[in-house]
């Protein structure tokens, strides 16, 4: 064989190569339609597929799971507004799912502004307007990545997951991978971020700022007075 022939059918090869592997990407995503004036989904979604939900134009929701769900969300899209989450999911075996997004979650006394001082005795307030709470029928290890789309408001934020049995909420640790936030969890509960809170820290600092100047002045007056006596 010549080789401008093998060149043409090595490309050739390549094209459909390509071609196939592109296809497979497209066949691997779905956009969920008719979410415009609605805020409920109930459905099944197919293992290593990633479907897109954007209910009433804003709130934004990606799953993405190894296995089958049968899942039922419910999105309060008017109060969120535009935000992006998406949940990877690596079950051992078919899941049963409920999906609950809100913009605060008043039962648990998370809302917008308020102050709370968690397992690591650091203080945090919450100003994402993003709560999600997740229960699933797995009662085996599974494992789990959590992501909300980074701002110049959450960024330094860091997911945290409400402990019932301690009446608490418990940061985790947090990284930002190609603009999210994102969570590694083994256990599904009501998520949400919460951003550190320094106004204590700034005041703490400030007074002791305050009590040094005050106490560096009374030093400097009380010694010229005692060389002024002399």
């Amino acid at each position: 064989m010549k080789l401008s022939n093998k060149v043409i059918l090595g490309s050739f090869l390549l094209l459909v190569l390509f071609a196939t592997f592109s296809f497979n990407l497209v066949a691997a995503q779905q956009e969920i339609p008719g979410l415009e004036s609605t805020d409920t989904y109930q459905g099944r979604l197919n293992a290593s597929t990633q479907y897109t939900f954007r209910f009433r134009l804003r709130t934004q929701l990606r799953i993405n799971s190894t296995t089958d769900i049968d899942i039922n969300i419910e999105c309060d899209a008017m109060d969120i507004g535009n935000k992006e989450f998406e949940l990877e999911v690596d079950a051992p075996h078919d899941l049963q799912m409920n999906m609950t997004c809100t913009e605060e979650q008043a039962e648990l006394g998370l809302l917008n502004g308020n102050t709370y001082q968690i397992r690591n005795r650091n203080r945090y307030r919450y100003e994402e307007g993003f709560c999600v709470q997740i229960e699933c029928n797995c009662t085996e290890p599974l494992y789990a990545k959590l992501k909300i789309k980074a701002t110049n408001q959450n960024q330094v934020g860091a997911w945290a997951y409400y402990d019932e049995a301690t009446s608490e909420w418990v940061s985790v640790p947090t990284t930002i991978e190609n603009g999210f936030l994102v969570a590694e969890t083994t256990h599904f509960s009501i998520w949400t971020i919460l951003i550190p809170d320094y106004t204590l820290v700034i005041g703490i600092s400030i007074g002791v700022g305050v009590a040094v100047l005050i106490t560096v002045v009374s030093i400097i007056y009380i010694r010229k007075r005692k060389r002024t006596s002399k």
